[in-house]
């Protein structure tokens, strides 16, 4: 039953996006706050994280706009006097803010329980030693490892487990892992101390390598009266050496047999016995597939995070909403469930009748300098999945939905020496998959590869088979058998029209001729079991189509993707922001995506989702059967905005405008003015500080701060200024207008264009006005001008900074001028402004 003395809580927030966390954490973060919504409890949210659609979507005076650290948490919940706090959606940084408060015994003197986790676990998380002592307890084998301060130490371990080993500095105070090196002898061991780790009174994890073992991970939930279901088993492709989040990851679980695959759910469980927990448990393993019994737990997460959305993702099951209902009290068989899902759903294990492929996003075209070979530390900023009937399909839609360019190739290494393929097969970089596909061109056996690469040879089967379609469509071109076989294998239309030199139009009239479609079929947790209501879905061609058109007013909205660096991020918020404003105003709501860990994936935020590559086919294709009203594409996607405009029939709009102008802007900026603009007038709504880290330069403007200050004649005279460029423009919409400030102190208007993705995220948060709400009842004929423009304050009493944040620290590199093509998330902070 629902606790009822819980009546108020806090939400630690995830902060700034990173590698190994983008926007998952906050879409469980807002899914949650709905669920506890319900319960009528009040929910208040701490982050600082200016993309957080959990913080803007909750009410102002339940939102708190700090760091997540022990000072800040420690003076709100005096001010607020929570019942409780929710660390599990605010990643380890708020897991170590929690185990702090705990520790210091300050949660029991103010009466607030942790939920989400418990004690058991907090004690666990992090920490080698307690870990291993759990896993004893239940007889689970852990690593061979110990915690090392000097170099005799370290080779006194190495004398028992013997090489290789893996050498991982962890922090002090909380356990925290950093970098991890492999060591292969004597000498690599000695090197690895002296130049990362023990210096500065450092300390180490010495452990055996178990490097070339297979890679699963288990993702259950447990209720306090000890029932147990496993929602997911992900099979990692790539054996361990390759750190899992980089790593091509598989659901339902392909290579194990069941005796293997239930010795891991067994195991899965007793540890969620042992940890009590209550709520989502991840958990990994590392398997030798030549013994029998020969297996490690890898690392234990009991917490909300990327695997578990991508088990959400892949199921259907609400594992958030699920999960939000057992930390409040209520067992599975409680759980009362929305009509979309079948009332037996929360109590029963999901059975997948699809098979989902995650594939990574890398950020090496943003940062070259990086190290682009995978290894023990985690490099990708991304990923996207892949949905379809069988693996070939599932492998390639993913491979096709990792291009951030629209155009739907299969890509070719031709141009890689043997011994440069031989290399890159024992020791993976960024491309690996297109490596794998290139070995299997030139002839390599399987058994080879599966040597050479550590990859079970199963998949290598799997990639030969999508080898053989393509022969056939390089072979036997514009004819329907060549056509429906590549749609059974994943293959795009738009692939088959770039091969074939032809227009898509024509190869798609050609199966149209013979009145084949697309189908799509649910993602959800039953296989057909149950009538379910879940309306995600993927493509397929198979007869039967469970998806239906939406209604008649229905807008689509085109998702970014997997996740990269620059404006990704915020985009993945615009979207999610442009979704409930449009269904606000009256329209049923369709997004296509494919990131598992998007925010605007998220069920609650729109009627329908589409996982399907963001390509020119597969949106004809959706809007074919949807026929939506409106198209709208947010951020500049210019080789697909230019392919979708050459269908007139289609009302596509980008939000914010489109960029590709051909203006040529300044290179030395200091300051801006922001206006939103009509076709008829402009008005003006603050001042904006671009702040540089390379001189002036705009390109290397990451820093934002609102209001910039000028005297009243100054301010007067540029708005002027400003309007009048204004009109010889064609932009509506957010417009900026740039300015530079001379060494003389004089100001000069140099640039003009729309207000970028970030920008717009930033001026709402410094005007408090919601712009994408206001944008998008602007491009739909629904926006109050007259009341916009009272809400307008133009004279700030609270200065904004918006400053981005950077992976260089995660990715080992050094680079002194940071460009807002780099930025991986970002950070917001307000102060009084000071009246002299």
């Amino acid at each position: 039953m629902i606790d009822e003395s819980i009546k108020k809580v806090l939400i630690l927030g995830s902060g700034p996006s990173k590698i190994g966390s983008e926007t998952e954490l906050d879409a469980a973060a807002f899914q949650m706050m709905i669920a506890l919504k319900k319960h009528n409890i009040r929910v208040m949210v701490m982050d600082n994280n200016p993309f957080s659609l959990t913080m803007s979507e909750s009410q102002g005076n339940d939102v708190f706009i700090k760091e997540i650290n022990v000072k800040n948490v420690l003076e709100i919940i005096k001010e607020v006097k929570p019942d409780a706090i929710i660390p599990i959606i605010g990643g380890l940084r708020a897991i170590h803010v929690t185990q702090e408060l705990q520790n210091q015994g300050i949660l029991s003197e103010l009466n607030i329980r942790v939920l989400g986790i418990s004690k058991e676990s907090l004690n666990v998380l992090n920490n080698p030693d307690r870990m291993k002592s759990t896993l004893n307890h239940v007889n689970e084998p852990s690593v061979p490892s110990k915690i090392i301060k000097t170099e005799s130490e370290a080779f006194e371990v190495v004398r028992e487990i013997g090489f290789p080993v893996i050498v991982k500095q962890i922090n002090q105070r909380n356990r925290e892992g950093t970098e991890r090196y492999i060591c292969n002898n004597a000498e690599d061991l000695s090197d690895c101390l002296e130049n990362n780790f023990l210096q500065d009174d450092g300390v180490c994890v010495i452990e055996k390598s178990i490097v070339g073992y297979k890679q699963v991970e288990m993702v259950g939930v447990r209720d306090q009266t000890n029932t147990k279901i496993l929602i997911s088993g992900l099979e990692n492709i790539d054996a361990v050496g390759v750190h899992s989040g980089d790593s091509m990851v598989i659901t339902p679980v392909q290579t194990l047999n069941d005796i293997e695959y239930q010795k891991l759910r067994t195991a899965t469980f007793k540890i969620m016995d042992a940890l009590n927990v209550v709520g989502v448990c991840h958990i990994q393993f590392a398997l030798d597939t030549t013994s029998e019994n020969n297996y490690y737990v890898t690392k234990i997460t009991p917490l909300i995070g990327g695997s578990s959305a991508l088990a959400a993702r892949s199921t259907g099951y609400p594992i958030v909403y699920v999960c939000t209902n057992l930390l409040l009290g209520n067992s599975f068989s409680e759980i009362k469930l929305n009509h979309k899902y079948h009332h037996l759903t929360p109590i029963i294990e999901p059975t997948l009748d699809h098979i989902v492929v995650k594939m990574p996003v890398w950020p090496f075209d943003n940062i070259p300098e990086a190290d682009q070979h995978l290894n023990t530390k985690m490099k990708s900023v991304g990923s996207t999945i892949g949905v379809g009937r069988t693996v070939e399909e599932a492998l390639l839609k993913a491979l096709r939905s990792s291009q951030f360019s629209p155009r739907d190739v299969l890509p070719s290494m031709h141009e890689i020496s043997s011994d440069e393929l031989i290399s890159q097969l024992i020791h993976p970089k960024s491309n690996r998959l297109l490596v794998l596909i290139e070995a299997l061109r030139r002839g390599y056996e399987i058994d080879e590869l599966e040597e050479l690469s550590k990859i079970n040879k199963f998949y290598f089967y799997k990639l030969k088979a999508l080898l053989e379609v393509e022969e056939l469509i390089i072979n036997h071109p514009m004819e329907l058998h060549t056509i429906e076989t590549a749609h059974n294998y994943g293959f795009g239309d738009s692939m088959m029209a770039e091969t074939w030199n032809q227009p898509i139009e024509k190869v798609r009239k050609l199966f149209h001729d013979q009145n084949e479609y697309p189908t799509y079929k649910a993602i959800e947790p039953s296989a057909g079991e149950f009538d379910q209501g879940i309306k995600s879905f993927y493509s397929s061609y198979e007869k039967e189509n469970e998806s239906t058109k939406e209604s008649d007013k229905t807008a689509l909205v085109i998702g970014r993707g997997g996740n990269k660096l620059g404006p990704n991020t915020a985009a993945d918020f615009y979207t999610a922001e442009m979704l409930i404003q449009l269904h606000k105003i009256g329209y049923r709501t369709i997004v296509m995506n494919n990131n598992p860990n998007a925010l605007s994936l998220s069920p609650q935020i729109s009627d329908k989702q589409y996982i399907e590559p963001i390509q020119l086919g597969a949106i004809l294709n959706i809007i074919e059967l949807e026929k939506p009203v409106r198209v709208f594409i947010p951020g500049n996607r210019h080789f697909l905005l230019k392919q979708l405009k050459k269908y007139t029939n289609l009302n596509v709009q980008v939000l914010p405008p489109d960029q590709e102008t051909g203006v040529i802007l300044p290179k030395d900026v200091t300051y801006a003015l922001n206006f939103f603009v009509t076709k008829t007038d402009s008005y003006f709504i603050g001042t904006e500080k671009l702040i540089s880290n390379n001189k002036s330069n705009l390109d290397y403007v990451t820093t934002y701060e609102a209001p910039y200050i000028l005297d009243k004649e100054s301010l007067e005279n540029n708005i002027k200024l400003s309007q009048s460029h204004i009109k010889k423009s064609n932009w509506i919409g957010l417009v900026q207008i740039l300015f530079n400030k001379k060494k003389n102190g004089q100001s000069e208007y140099v640039g003009i264009r729309p207000l970028r993705l970030t920008e717009t995220v930033f001026i709402s948060q410094a005007t408090g006005i919601n712009w994408i709400k206001e944008l998008v009842k602007f491009y739909t004929n629904k926006l109050d001008i007259n009341k916009l423009i009272d809400s307008i304050n133009y004279a700030p009493t609270t200065q904004t900074t918006m400053q981005a944040t950077f992976p260089f620290k995660q990715l080992n590199v050094d680079i002194d001028h940071a460009n807002s093509s780099q930025e991986v998330g970002a950070k917001v902070k307000f102060k009084p402004i000071k009246i002299e």
